[in-house]
């Protein structure tokens, strides 16, 4: 396999995961969700974390890979988090403030993937920056909610 081929398999399966623990996480937090403006936003970003993660699955299955899952113990720690910071203060700020501080994480996360794996297909880098570029659009629309 030559470099092209693994950085864009590799890339592919990041922004996978990246997309998957953005609806993994929306989807524990909407369980703790009482404020139905944010749940209607956190329903919108769900949607979209749904279809790059689709997207990225798709493109892996086309050449023949199997999109990998983070392992067990990395959703076990994030249902926990979601637990944990929800079980004394499940306000709408707080409930965005750990939604940005998710969001700036897959930012920054993506943003090294990015310059990891430059000789990915400009399709899968494509991809890759619409994840950024979402990841930055939710932060903005947590904002409203703090207070």
């Amino acid at each position: 396999m030559n470099t092209s081929t693994t950085d864009n398999k590799e890339f592919l399966n990041k922004i996978y995961q990246n997309a998957q623990m953005g609806s993994n996480s929306i989807t524990y937090v909407c369980e703790k969700t009482e404020d139905t403006n944010l749940l209607t936003q956190l329903r919108i970003q769900l949607q979209e974390y749904n279809e790059i993660a689709s997207e990225a699955a798709n493109a892996l299955l086309e050449n023949d890979n199997i999109p990998k899952e983070k392992g067990p113990m990395a959703q076990v720690g994030l249902w926990s988090s979601v637990q944990m910071n929800t079980l004394v203060d499940k306000t709408s700020s707080h409930i965005a403030e750990m939604m940005m501080q998710g969001n700036s994480m897959g930012v920054i996360d993506m943003s090294k993937a990015l310059r990891k794996y430059k000789n990915a297909d400009k399709e899968t880098v494509s991809l890759g920056e619409k994840l950024i570029k979402t990841e930055e659009e939710n932060f903005q629309r947590m904002k409203p909610f703090l207070q």
